[in-house]
């Protein structure tokens, strides 16, 4: 008796076509989500930017009330020329939570579980609470205004900034620079460079701001 063989059953492949058929609405589809995800930050940066200029946060003349939870530590610090470390000693942030370039309002305070019983309980709309205290430090600063010093120098800084935090007079500042005092003094270092094609640029401005403030350039103070 002759034996039986069992043949397996031949695995179809995928048609070719059906492939190339369903690629291009695959592509457009990727295509459509990645523009509607761009547009929708576009969107957002644009009323961010028109809300700056509205408050007067690029001119150093807006109001506390101008805080919200989408600017971030290093944001409030140029706007209202408050030192940086100020800044996260009022809000309470740990060194090594640190992130200037986080919003605020996603910094809540890490603080330790407990042994025993239940873990703390987060802090309802945490956003809100941080910007109130955000406001009461920029207050606070103004009213008493505290040099905490200025290891080092960088582009993002205002002169108005760099007064404060390095304790060192604005005018005078401006006279060591050889710069108009008209010039806006809450206008980020690498901006004012372009605005008045400072020479060296960005780069020779940020120097010798440094030597004005007694910094050995490129590192913090000798």
């Amino acid at each position: 008796m002759a034996e039986e063989t069992t043949e397996e059953p031949k695995k179809s492949k995928p048609n070719r076509s059906t492939l190339w058929r369903f690629l291009p609405p695959a592509i457009i589809l990727i295509g459509l989500v990645v523009t509607i995800l761009y547009g929708v930050r576009s969107v957002r940066s644009f009323r961010q930017v028109q809300y700056i200029q509205q408050q007067g946060l690029d001119r150093g003349t807006a109001s506390v009330d101008a805080i919200q939870p989408w600017m971030t530590i290093r944001f409030i610090a140029v706007a209202y020329a408050v030192p940086e470390e100020y800044l996260y000693s009022a809000l309470d942030v740990a060194f090594d939570r640190r992130n200037a370039d986080r919003p605020i309002g996603r910094i809540e305070p890490d603080r330790p579980t407990p042994t025993d019983g239940p873990p703390p309980t987060p802090i309802p709309d945490f956003g809100t609470v941080i910007v109130a205290r955000a406001k009461a430090a920029v207050l606070s600063y103004q009213a008493d205004p505290v040099a905490t010093g200025l290891p080092e120098v960088r582009g993002w800084m205002s002169l108005r900034y760099i007064s404060n935090s390095g304790g060192i007079p604005l005018d005078e500042l401006f006279v060591q620079l050889g710069l108009s005092s008209t010039l806006n003094p809450d206008k980020p270092l690498d901006l004012l460079a372009a605005e008045t094609d400072y020479p060296g640029g960005p780069r020779g401005l940020t120097e010798d701001v440094a030597k004005a403030l007694g910094l050995e350039v490129g590192r913090g103070r000798p």
